[in-house]
């Protein structure tokens, strides 16, 4: 399943700055009547409310006639793939490389794709969020787990002040099941609304920093594949 979700200002920024730093390349599809006919190009600078890109081979000779045209931009950065709409504010093919001048955008969006499926959390489960934005740590519900990471029920004042997507913390919870406590770094992926309007689901994806967290996720996935199948075969029965 492929969710885009909307990055706050600071994170778009932070995408925007890296895009130039790493000379990403977009794919641009120009909202013209031959739509589907779309232009490579890289992001080289950033102006007050400008991007700079150059263009990748050699344009239609019309290239010029996109000016003042809106177009939808796709980028993979980080191995996250990134997307935004903008207008071409001006457009060149009398340099070599031919070279557009996107408006900044007011909006950009992160693809988000789950790659393991998840179990709703069957008993209450505290998680400890500690986070380095937060003076002190956070305790919010589970709400389901999978290999790869799991979601809390956040207030949504927390959530939106302190957890942003994109940033990295670090996740303490117990598995009754296995009598261990678990103690991993993580990045958050997601937040969705939750029924009451008060709280956001958050999801958060595992990372392992170093031999000792790859041994706690090995732990840790073999305990979920576990529960998972002892579960199924309860409903099963």
């Amino acid at each position: 399943m492929l969710v885009a979700l909307d990055l706050t200002a600071r994170q778009a920024a932070r995408v925007l700055a890296e895009a130039i730093h790493k000379h990403a390349k977009l794919e641009i599809e120009p909202r013209t009547a031959c739509e589907g006919d779309s232009l490579w190009g890289v992001v080289t600078a950033r102006g007050p409310d400008t991007l700079s890109v150059e263009i990748l081979g050699k344009p239609g000779p019309d290239i010029e006639s996109l000016a003042g045209v809106m177009c939808d931009v796709r980028t993979i950065l980080s191995k996250q793939l990134y997307l935004f709409s903008t207008v071409i504010l001006e457009a060149s093919g009398r340099t070599a490389p031919a070279r557009l001048t996107l408006a900044v955008p007011a909006v950009v969006q992160v693809a988000n794709r789950r790659r393991h499926t998840r179990k709703l959390a069957t008993e209450a489960i505290a998680v400890r969020l500690e986070c380095p934005a937060m003076n002190e740590a956070c305790l919010a519900p589970l709400w389901n787990l999978g290999i790869g990471g799991l979601a809390c029920r956040v207030p949504r004042r927390v959530a939106d002040e302190h957890l942003l997507i994109g940033d990295g913390l670090r996740l303490e919870f117990i598995l009754p099941w296995v009598n261990r406590t678990f103690s991993l770094p993580a990045t958050i992926c997601s937040k969705s609304s939750d029924a009451d309007g008060d709280h956001l689901l958050v999801g958060f994806e595992f990372r392992a920093a170093d031999d000792a967290d790859r041994a706690a996720l090995a732990v840790l996935r073999d305990a979920v594949q576990r529960e998972t199948q002892r579960l199924t075969e309860m409903e099963g029965a």
